[in-house]
């Protein structure tokens, strides 16, 4: 089974990228694709593996997955950042969890983040997977058959994620588009990677307007016309946390529920 490790980095030389991958112990093919302000590919070889760097001018981090699933040309690839420590026997693992769900288009494996606010995705058998079993987490760990997401049409909304206005939820909508498209997507229980998380995030800054017009974006797409409602969960669960009263989250959630509705993506004007 031809495997490779698909890393979205930005503005990386050669000689980092290098680096990078004995950091993440890759330990198969693997893409990296650097948004470094130029279009070009090179390769290197790393203990007897291919690994490509494709270099791109566009910027986006669901630009940057829609690359690498349209270039991975591979039976499967798998989705890790430039923060996660690959496991011993990763490759393995992948054949093993292939070969016991054969009409799988996409496994997700369980990782772990050590850092602030801990995360486990944390599967403790192989199964058939839903929507509420991958929505709290991000891409690392996702395993897919990029033919498959090809025919499908499986991919990240280019408008979500930074540097957008519309700078998060990418990962929440493409998982919920994969379920719908795909009746094929499993668990693991492996353990594929450690995050480490060694940056700062780079989208949130504060629960301000554009925060809330996000979700109400995102909670459009998720919930179509029950977004009020999920909108209105979300804020009994965090509301100390927000510093701004209802009414306020609500506008500025219904003008991103207006933005998804009508296909606009810039910074939207109100009557404040």
């Amino acid at each position: 089974m031809h495997i490779k490790v698909l890393i979205p980095c930005v503005n990386k030389t050669i000689d980092q990228v290098k680096e990078l991958a004995f950091f993440l112990q890759v330990d198969s093919d693997a893409i990296f694709l650097d948004q470094n302000g130029v279009d070009g590919r090179e390769s290197f070889s790393l203990n007897g593996h291919n690994v490509e760097v494709i270099c791109t001018k566009a910027k986006g981090v669901s630009m940057a997955r829609n690359l690498l699933i349209k270039n991975a040309n591979c039976d499967a690839g798998l989705f890790i950042d430039d923060d996660c420590i690959l496991s011993s026997g990763y490759v393995q693992e992948m054949e093993k969890a292939y070969a016991e769900f054969p009409s799988a288009e996409a496994i997700r494996f369980n990782t772990v983040r050590t850092y602030w606010n801990p995360v486990n995705a944390h599967a403790t058998k192989d199964r058939k997977a839903k929507f509420g079993d991958l929505s709290s987490f991000g891409m690392w760990g996702l395993s897919f058959k990029p033919q498959a997401f090809i025919d499908k049409g499986i991919f990240f909304d280019e408008h979500l994620g930074m540097p957008n206005y519309l700078y998060n939820g990418e990962d929440s909508v493409f998982l919920f588009d994969l379920c719908q498209k795909s009746k094929e997507v499993y668990l693991s229980s492996f353990y594929i990677c450690e995050v480490k998380e060694t940056k700062k995030s780079t989208w949130f800054e504060n629960f301000d307007k554009r925060y809330f017009v996000t979700k109400g974006y995102v909670y459009t797409h998720l919930y179509g016309i029950n977004w009020p409602f999920a909108l209105a969960r979300m804020y009994l669960k965090y509301h100390k946390d927000y510093k701004m009263k209802y009414p306020l989250v609500r506008k500025y959630a219904a003008l991103g529920h207006a933005m998804y509705k009508e296909h606009f993506y810039e910074e939207p004007k109100d009557d404040e």
